[in-house]
């Protein structure tokens, strides 16, 4: 389980729903072309359109929702599928973990909530090693 400070910023950072956040931080995360790339379905998706695009924000849900899972103290099989499909994607998981660890940091900023960051880290670590089990 995570730490107060953790679940503390996660509760508000998905307070308006995981579509919502999802689409924050897959927002942050697609600004990058060389990531966005790594999206076939979302590469041709105009930067402006990102948040308000239905595929994202369902993707965006999906990846909050084992976030969320997590966060409140489990999630391990949901985390383990989710590595499953990345590594038969060909996504190293170092990759994984330090790009969306970036995105997820700089949402958290943009919502006031930058001082949970190192709390963040930790738990990361934590949810990336779960991750990891799997390559």
């Amino acid at each position: 389980m995570a730490d107060a400070a953790v679940k503390d910023s996660w509760g508000k950072l998905t307070a308006g729903g995981f579509e919502d956040a999802g689409a924050k931080v897959f927002k942050e995360l697609l600004k990058n072309p060389t990531t966005k790339a790594l999206f076939p379905k979302f590469k041709d998706i105009p930067d402006g359109q990102i948040e308000g695009n239905a595929a994202v924000r369902a993707h965006g849900k999906k990846v909050c929702e084992v976030i969320d899972a997590f966060v409140n103290g489990g999630g391990d099989d949901k985390i383990k599928a989710v590595a499953t499909n990345h590594k038969k994607l060909g996504l190293a998981n170092d990759k994984v973990g330090s790009l969306m660890k970036e995105a997820l940091v700089a949402v958290l900023n943009s919502a006031g909530l930058g001082s949970s960051a190192g709390a963040w880290d930790a738990a990361w670590s934590k949810f990336m090693a779960v991750h990891g089990s799997v390559y």
